[in-house]
């Protein structure tokens, strides 16, 4: 049975207050400006306190095994509208608030540009930054599983079916070690450009520019490259380029809560590594300390039949 005893938000507020206060302090944009804004200004925002009610739902419902295929796929299409949408519609500065800039990718890659130009690391950067960084140590990936609209994009594509029940011969699931390989050359590569060219490689794979919703061409190419390899690949984009991926794969190793394995009721069927669209499963079984990105989609949760599979401490 999983505990349900133990509550996280005294650890959220605590990694909030630190995080905070160490941006505050260390990463101030053009100190001494009367009315810049600050890091609270950028956590009162709606998208931000919005984002942690979704983390902290989705954290609940995967603790509660509440999380069905058709569920998720509620919850996606819920995520993708909440975070990508919702800004457009005509209500005000909570609806202005809910904008999606800067993107997750563009908190990342924006500020090499900044510091390259010779200014201040910006605070808006940073405390969203600080914001993905405390979801996602809240649990193993809970920003990009549950607040991210363009990772809950191409998770919505992947589960369309071909029509059979073999359709499953035309989902690809990718070897993590090459995946990791190329997204983290792409990274080191962005620094190399960055430093000598003062450019930033992302602006070419940036599919969070298409939810800006003004239709340039390269970011709808990109967007529909995106979506359409989805439909074979499990998060492309996620896995082979995603900065803020590859970041918090990273914090993936200190997440307070994520999923574990108890040996006593498992039967070693596999089950749950055929259904689940992840290449994580192996790693998981074998208790491994580093794995691939888990995207706390609950699949491997709801189709192990001994649940053997729990989302916790």
């Amino acid at each position: 049975m999983i505990s349900n005893r133990w509550n996280p938000v005294p650890r959220i507020i605590f990694f909030i207050l630190t995080l905070g206060l160490f941006t505050t302090t260390l990463l101030a944009d053009e100190a001494g400006a009367k009315d810049s804004f600050g890091f609270w200004d950028v956590m009162l925002m709606p998208r931000v306190w919005v984002g942690f009610i979704f983390v902290l739902a989705g954290l609940w419902f995967l603790n509660r095994r509440m999380v069905t295929k058709n569920f998720r796929l509620i919850s996606l299409v819920i995520i993708f509208l909440t975070f990508g949408v919702f800004w457009l519609l005509p209500l005000g500065e909570f609806a202005r608030g809910m904008g999606l800039h800067p993107s997750p990718v563009c908190a990342v890659t924006k500020p090499g540009l900044f510091i390259k130009a010779g200014r201040g690391f910006p605070v808006v950067f940073a405390a969203v930054l600080v914001t993905m960084a405390v979801m996602s140590l809240i649990g193993k990936k809970l920003f990009c599983g549950w607040v991210c609209p363009v990772g809950a994009g191409q998770e919505l594509v992947h589960g369309i079916s071909f029509g059979k029940k073999r359709d499953n011969r035309f989902k690809i699931k990718l070897p993590f070690k090459i995946t990791n390989t190329i997204r983290t050359l792409l990274f080191i590569t962005y620094f190399i450009v960055l430093i000598f060219g003062g450019l930033s490689i992302y602006e070419y794979f940036n599919p969070f520019d298409f939810l800006h919703w003004g239709f340039p061409f390269w970011a709808t190419v990109v967007m529909i490259i995106t979506l359409v390899s989805g439909l074979f690949i499990f998060r492309p984009f996620c896995y082979l380029v995603c900065p803020v991926g590859l970041l918090s794969w990273v914090l993936e190793h200190f997440a307070l809560t994520r999923i574990r394995l108890n040996h006593e009721t498992c039967t070693d069927c596999g089950i749950c590594e055929i259904k689940s669209p992840c290449p994580t499963i192996p790693a998981i079984m074998e208790e491994k300390w580093s794995q691939p990105d888990c995207h706390a989609c609950g699949r491997c949760i709801e189709t192990c039949p001994e649940g053997a599979l729990e989302f916790k401490r």
